[in-house]
């Protein structure tokens, strides 16, 4: 072989080798990069999946938060402004004595209270339900003398009715008239009557009561007028009620207003006693017998009226006081 052949094949073995090795090489970077490009890709994939899931952490948790407070809130709420919904009324659920009803209230744009058919509250350390006039009917109760936007309270006999603070005194005085008729009617009476008498102030000023202390003024009967003024002076007020009636034969009168009342109840078994020797009767009753409201409880009412401010039933305190100053005189002829 030629020198120069020679050369050349040992020329293109070389290139032949560097060839295979510059393969070699670009082959192995490739991989390397594309393993390196995998690996990135990976780790990009990673931390995206980290990054997706605690951004559904946070949000997760932000929503519980949010859920929380809202449920803070609403119990917050609820406890605050006490609604009260028609689930809730049932066998167990019990008005107090006072009520309000009404046609507009605050808790109405509370979410708390949407849908709640009324409301208790404490006013003046007592316990008051608002009732919303439109939802009135849910309670099944009775108003007397109608429904409205007003201030109640309980019937002293019947819980399921309330009566207007307004109308009260005056609801009562009838009622317990209007009784009294009835058992003249039952006992076979022919007539009867009721009339009422109010207690007199002292007709003595201070110094003339100063005086009676110390043994000055007699009365003109030489007794001493500290005694007389100890006794109770009442003053004729009218005719609250007067009938005749058919007599008949006497039966057992059903009593309410009156069914604790000794006096009446003696005049009943009188009556229907077999001699059937009573003819005529007449005694004193008292004027506030279950008027079922004291003059403490009437002074607690009329701060809740204030705090409420609601004038339209006047003094109850007065109205009270004026009720214990009276009696009935009850006359009964058979």
């Amino acid at each position: 072989m030629a020198n120069n052949d020679f050369e050349k094949e040992a020329e293109d073995v070389k290139k032949q080798t560097i060839g295979e090795k510059v393969d070699l090489f670009v082959d192995s970077t490739k991989e390397a990069v594309e393993k390196s490009a995998e690996f990135v890709g990976d780790a990009a994939k990673t931390v995206g999946d980290f990054a997706d899931s605690q951004l559904k952490s946070a949000k997760k948790f932000f929503n519980k938060l949010s859920d929380d407070f809202g449920e803070s809130k609403l119990q917050k709420d609820l406890e605050k402004f006490k609604p009260i919904f028609a689930k809730e009324i049932n066998s167990d659920f019990h008005l107090p004595k006072m009520i309000s009803v009404v046609d507009y209230d605050k808790r109405m744009q509370i979410e708390a209270c949407k849908g709640a058919v009324g409301y208790q509250e404490t006013v003046k350390n007592v316990d008051v339900t608002g009732i919303y006039e439109k939802d009135a009917e849910t309670f099944g109760i009775d108003f007397y003398p109608t429904k409205t936007s007003s201030v109640y309270y309980v019937h002293p006999l019947d819980e399921k009715t309330y009566i207007q603070l307004s109308e009260y005194f005056t609801y009562l005085k009838e009622a317990r008239i209007a009784e009294l008729k009835r058992i003249a009617q039952a006992l076979g009476a022919k007539h009867f009557k009721v009339t009422i008498e109010e207690q007199k102030t002292s007709e003595f000023t201070k110094k003339d009561h100063a005086k009676v202390k110390l043994g000055i003024i007699k009365n003109k009967a030489g007794v001493d007028a500290n005694k007389e003024s100890g006794e109770k002076k009442y003053e004729f007020l009218g005719i609250a009620s007067e009938s005749y009636f058919n007599p008949k034969e006497p039966e057992r009168p059903e009593l309410k207003f009156w069914a604790k009342s000794e006096t009446i109840k003696n005049l009943i078994e009188q009556r229907l006693s077999k001699d059937g020797s009573l003819t005529f009767e007449s005694f004193k009753l008292d004027y506030n017998t279950l008027t079922g409201i004291t003059e403490s409880e009437a002074a607690k009412i009329d701060g809740v009226l204030k705090a409420l401010k609601f004038d339209g039933a006047g003094s109850i305190t007065e109205k009270a006081k004026e009720e214990s100053r009276k009696r009935f005189e009850y006359i009964i002829e058979f």
